[in-house]
């Protein structure tokens, strides 16, 4: 082996041992925080092998790592998770928050990502284009998803009296198959395709989502702090 090329081949192995050096480094000094979620797809949800996954799970484990933070996601029930928050868990993620929860919650300064509020219908059955005319027909929902933003629109008062809650995305695709339900209210993402292709999404209007702390957090101001500078920085 050539002398010059030996120079060449050992240079190479230490750069590629330092990078590694600097990435277990970095990693042993990122600060570890948790971040609970609930079965939210396209957004967040576990995968078969138990693992969060998701569109806004990616968005978010980006931004926390960026931000010198190790994210663990951990799984709940929407109410279990807001218990969690006043406990053990760090971050979650709040759709359009209402003042009332802006008081009572740490809101990051921009939004994380944006999410599709629209319905899912047979091909079918008639498209509708606003919450207005959604709310003149029973409708699913899924259990986790209270819409909590709507209660702030007096045209929407009684949005929720013909609202049917279900469990899971599953079973609100099988009532709408069987014609039981003509809609599904929920969050979904366009550009990702449905499950079936007997079904298609009807989206009224984008939402900001935003990361959250409880302010009862002893370290909610800090935390927070970290997370906004980074996204000043987009």
């Amino acid at each position: 082996m050539a002398p010059v090329f030996r120079a060449c081949l050992a240079t190479t192995r230490f750069s590629l041992l330092l990078a590694a050096t600097c990435l277990c480094s970095l990693s042993a000094l990122a600060e570890p925080v948790t971040y609970f979620y609930s079965d939210l797809p396209p957004f967040e949800y576990s995968n078969s092998d138990g693992a969060a996954t998701g569109l806004g799970i990616s968005r978010v484990d980006k931004l926390l790592r960026q931000a010198g933070f190790q994210p663990t996601f951990e799984f709940y029930s929407l109410s279990r998770g807001l218990q969690a928050l006043e406990n053990h868990i760090d971050f979650s993620a709040v759709v359009a928050p209402t003042p009332a929860q802006r008081r009572e919650l740490k809101i990051s300064a921009a939004p994380v990502y944006l999410a599709e509020l629209g319905v899912v219908r047979l091909h079918s059955t008639k498209r509708l284009s606003s919450l207005e005319q959604l709310q003149h027909y029973p409708y699913l929902a899924l259990s986790e998803t209270r819409f909590a933003f709507l209660q702030q629109r007096p045209e929407l008062a009684a949005f929720a009296v013909k609202r049917y809650d279900i469990s899971n995305q599953q079973d609100a695709y099988r009532l709408l198959l069987s014609g039981r339900y003509d809609y599904y209210l929920c969050y979904h993402a366009s550009d990702v395709a449905l499950s079936n292709p007997m079904l298609v999404f009807d989206s009224f209007e984008q939402l900001p989502v935003y990361l959250m702390l409880s302010r009862q957090h002893p370290d909610a101001d800090r935390l927070m702090q970290r997370v906004d500078a980074v996204m000043a920085k987009r």
